[in-house]
């Protein structure tokens, strides 16, 4: 009877979430699934092909270079990201003098678009126009900097360090919360027990955020996968192909080629590749449950 009366009050809050989640996600996977068996002549002839289309991706060197991009992405990102943000979230919980405008200054970049902050860096990173390489010139060391976003070597961290300056605020807020989360008894007590704060801080207190190590890395595999915008923007995919991602080789292939079918299977794959990623490093990264 309690059971029944718990359902009666809580499916009528969960009906506009999933009528939302079914109309923006549900039916588009389904469609897009569905077209992936599918391949597309220019006058918008539908054919039926079964699973060619996914058989062409495993030997299509244009789309495995891509995934190799993302992964670069991911990683060199992660790289950029996490140890700064870790760095940045412990100085805040130890409580700086003018703590508040460092707040403002990081978590400023956070609030504009990505279109605006990769044009921003777009122009920034300008070989002539810019600020990087004519600073560098004008003191004698241009040289020492190629043109980032045009040489094939850099233009992929270029676009990763955009990347994670836009977003690394979040990241420090959500590590300056794991950190705000920690019990004060248990590092009061490693504190009279000798511990300085540095051994505070790598052998109590990262341990102890591991769970929410997880979750960050995930959301940032996936977050990186799905860097179109900024890839679009700053480099189209360029140069010579070097900065091509799954995402924006999806939108080539369907509205420069015209192959709707082939771009389809392209999003499925990649949707159940983030699965898979997801689902390996929860699995991997799991530990007994700390209870605190």
């Amino acid at each position: 009877m309690f059971r029944r009366a718990q359902r009666r009050i809580v499916v009528p809050f969960l009906l506009p979430a999933s009528l939302l989640l079914a109309v923006f996600f549900l039916y588009p996977l389904a469609r897009t699934v569905q077209l992936s068996f599918s391949e597309f002549t220019r006058t918008g002839r539908q054919r039926f092909v079964g699973l060619s289309q996914y058989a062409e991706l495993i030997g299509d060197d244009q789309f495995l270079a891509s995934l190799g991009h993302a992964v670069v992405l991911a990683l060199a990102g992660g790289c950029m990201l996490f140890p700064p943000a870790v760095a940045i979230a412990w100085a805040f919980h130890q409580r700086l003098h003018g703590e508040r405008v460092f707040r403002f200054l990081i978590f400023a970049p956070v609030v504009l678009s990505v279109a605006v902050v990769a044009l921003m860096w777009k122009f920034i990173l300008h070989p002539t126009l810019g600020l990087v390489n004519p600073a560098f010139a004008a003191i004698g060391l241009g040289d020492l900097v190629p043109v980032l976003l045009g040489d094939p070597r850099t233009a992929l961290l270029a676009v990763a360090f955009t990347a994670v300056w836009h977003g690394i605020g979040i990241w420090i807020v959500l590590t300056t919360s794991g950190f705000a989360r920690l019990p004060a008894d248990v590092l009061e007590a490693g504190r009279l027990d000798g511990a300085g704060e540095w051994t505070l801080f790598a052998r109590v207190m990262l341990p102890m955020m591991r769970d929410l190590f997880r979750t960050l890395t995930i959301l940032w595999i996936v977050q990186s996968l799905q860097a179109f915008a900024f890839v679009f923007i700053m480099t189209g995919g360029g140069p010579f192909g070097s900065t091509e991602i799954p995402a924006t080789l999806m939108f080539r292939v369907a509205f420069e080629n015209a192959e709707f079918g082939y771009a389809a299977a392209m999003g499925v794959v990649i949707v159940v590749l983030l699965l898979a990623a997801a689902l390996g490093l929860n699995k991997l990264l799991k530990r007994d449950d700390l209870e605190y």
